[in-house]
C-alpha cells in the first residue's frame, strides 16, 4: 500500500485533512528569504521626494497657486496604527506637509481613490485604511471616483491598437498628478495604478475582457504578459497630453514591503512611473518568485474564502471561482505550474452567499445568465454593455457602494485562459447542498480531497505527479517553472 502523509488544507473558513501520496507529491521551496527593512520609513519617503527618478525634485514642481491631486490605490487593507505598513498612512501626512510648505494651498490640494469600477468607500470604511482621523478631517478634499460620471473623465483618444484612452480629469489637469501605491505583485503597480484606477468602463473593457486568444503569460510576469504591454501603449497617450498641456509628468511614489512579519517598507522611490517601477522589479523578483524545476500533471491547491473584492463584505462564488482561476493559477512566470491537459484541484466550500448591498450585479449574473449560458467570452460580449449601463446598476454603484455592473463580467471570464490549458478543474470539501455552486462556476464538485485525487488518477493514470503548494494559498508568492 503506498504510503501517505496528512496535511491540514484551507476550505473557506476550516481547513480540512488531505492524506497525499508522499512518492508521487511535491511540496516547492518556500518563499525566498526577505529583504531587509529601511531603517527609517519616513526619511526615505522625504528623500524620494527630494531625488525622485529621471523628475525635479518635488519642491521645483509646484508653486504658490498650483493644484495638485494626490491618487492612492484602493486596496482595503485593515488599519494598523503604524505608518511604516501602509504607505498612504505615512505618506499622506508628509506629502501634504511638504506642498503647503512649498505653497500650495491646502484647499488646492485633492486626494482621489482610485477605485475606477470598484465599489467607492463608506466614511467608516475609509477609516479601516486611513485611520480613524483621517477621512474625517479632511472633509470633500478626499473623494472616490465616479467611474459612471463622463464629466469626470478625459478622452486622449486611441492608440494604434485601437484601445480608446479615458482617464479622470485631475490625472491630466492638475499641475501636478502624484500617485500612492505599494503593490503586494506584479499585477499591480506601474501604469496600472493610473490606467485602471483612475480610469472608466469605456476604457478598461479593453484590456480587462476575457479574451479567447490569450497566450498563457501570467498577467503577474511582467516582463511578458500583454497586459502590461497594453498598458505602456495606454501610457504613452497620457504623456503626450500632459507634455502638451505644459505640466510635468505623473510623480508615482512606490513603496516596496518586507514579506517578514510584520511587515515593513523594503524601499520607498518617487519619480517617472516606469523608471520607478523597474527599480523595483529585481527586489520584487527576489522576494516572491520561487523557481521550480518541470510541471505536475495535478495541482493541489487550498483556499480559504476572501479576496480584495470582498473585504469587508461577503466571499461570494464568482469571487471564489476568479481567485481560484485567476489569482491561484496565474500566480505563476513563464509557464503555469501544471501542465496542458493536467487537472487543478482547488479546496473550497463554494458557498452560495452574496451581499444585495456591495454585489447586487454578481447576484443576477449568477441567477439569471450563468444556469444558461457557461462561456466567459459569450457572457461578455452579450451582457457587459448592458450591465454597465443598466440604470439600477449604475445607481446602485454611484450611490449604493456597490461594484460596478459589469465588474462580474469581468471577474467571470478571467479563468478562461485556465479552463483551455486545463481537462478539468475540481472542487474538494464540497458539501451535498453546494454541488450546484460549484458546477455553475465551471468546477466538478467532491466532498474531500482524497475523492478529487481518485478521480485525478482514474483519468490521468495511477502514477501521476501531484504537486501541493501550501505556499501560493497566500496569494503572495509565485512560481518560475523551468520546463526544459
Amino acid at each position: 500500500m503506498a504510503q501517505t502523509q496528512e496535511f491540514m488544507v484551507s476550505c473557506g473558513t476550516l481547513k480540512i485533512p488531505a492524506r497525499l501520496p508522499v512518492e508521487r507529491t511535491r511540496i516547492p521551496p518556500g518563499p525566498p528569504a526577505s529583504v531587509a527593512p529601511l531603517p527609517d520609513a519616513a526619511a526615505s519617503f522625504r528623500q524620494a521626494l527630494a531625488e525622485p527618478i529621471g523628475m525635479p525634485p518635488l519642491q521645483k514642481l509646484v508653486a504658490k497657486g498650483a493644484k495638485v491631486t494626490i491618487g492612492i490605490q484602493d486596496g482595503r487593507a485593515t488599519y494598523y496604527d503604524r505608518d511604516d505598513q501602509d504607505l498612504r498612512i505615512l505618506g499622506l501626512p508628509i506629502l501634504l506637509e511638504l506642498l503647503q510648505q512649498y505653497g500650495v494651498r491646502p484647499e488646492d490640494t485633492q486626494i482621489k481613490v482610485a477605485n475606477a469600477l470598484h465599489r467607492m468607500w463608506t466614511r467608516k470604511e475609509m477609516t479601516h485604511i486611513l485611520g480613524p482621523r483621517m477621512p474625517y478631517t479632511l472633509g470633500g478634499r478626499l473623494s472616490c471616483i465616479d467611474a459612471t460620471d463622463p464629466d469626470q473623465f478625459v478622452n486622449l483618444g486611441m492608440t494604434r491598437r485601437g484601445m480608446e484612452v479615458m482617464v479622470h480629469r485631475s490625472v491630466v489637469e492638475s499641475d501636478l498628478f502624484i500617485f500612492m501605491s505599494t503593490p503586494q505583485g506584479f499585477f499591480q503597480g506601474g501604469w496600472k495604478s493610473i490606467l485602471v484606477g483612475m480610469g472608466n468602463w469605456e476604457s478598461i473593457r479593453y484590456h480587462h475582457r476575457p479574451w479567447p486568444f490569450a497566450s498563457g503569460h501570467s498577467v503577474q510576469d511582467p516582463k511578458n504578459s500583454s497586459f502590461h504591454k497594453l498598458l505602456n501603449e495606454m501610457g504613452e497617450l497620457v504623456d503626450a497630453e500632459l507634455a502638451r498641456r505644459g505640466h510635468p509628468p505623473i510623480m508615482k511614489i512606490e513603496g516596496i514591503l518586507t514579506t517578514g512579519k510584520p511587515q515593513k517598507f523594503a524601499a520607498i522611490d518617487a519619480g517617472l512611473i516606469t523608471p520607478v517601477r523597474e527599480q523595483h522589479l529585481d527586489m520584487l523578483l527576489s522576494e516572491l518568485v520561487t523557481d521550480v524545476k518541470g510541471q505536475t500533471d495535478v495541482l493541489l491547491l487550498g483556499m480559504a474564502d476572501g479576496d480584495s473584492y470582498s473585504r469587508l463584505s461577503v466571499f461570494n462564488p464568482i469571487h471564489c471561482r476568479n481567485k481560484a482561476l485567476s489569482a491561484l493559477f496565474n500566480a505563476y512566470h513563464e509557464n503555469p505550474l501544471v501542465r496542458k491537459g493536467g487537472i487543478f484541484i482547488v479546496a473550497n466550500p463554494f458557498e452560495p452567499k452574496f451581499s444585495l448591498l456591495n454585489h447586487p450585479s454578481y447576484r443576477v449574473l449568477y441567477d439569471e445568465v450563468l444556469p444558461a449560458m457557461k462561456d466567459p467570452v459569450e457572457v461578455w460580449d452579450t451582457y457587459s454593455e448592458e450591465y454597465a449601463h443598466r440604470p439600477e446598476f449604475v445607481h446602485k454603484y454611484r450611490n449604493g457602494f456597490a461594484y460596478h455592473g459589469a465588474h462580474p463580467c469581468i471577474l467571470y471570464g478571467q479563468g478562461l485562459y485556465a479552463l483551455n490549458h486545463l481537462s478539468a478543474v475540481f472542487a474538494a470539501g464540497v458539501p451535498k447542498e453546494n454541488e450546484p455552486v460549484a458546477r455553475r462556476m465551471g468546477f466538478e464538485p467532491f466532498p474531500t480531497v482524497e475523492a478529487a485525487l481518485h478521480e485525478a488518477e482514474a483519468r490521468l493514470g495511477k502514477d501521476c505527479t501531484l504537486t501541493y503548494h501550501p505556499h501560493l494559498e497566500e496569494q503572495t508568492y509565485f512560481t518560475r517553472v523551468n520546463v526544459s
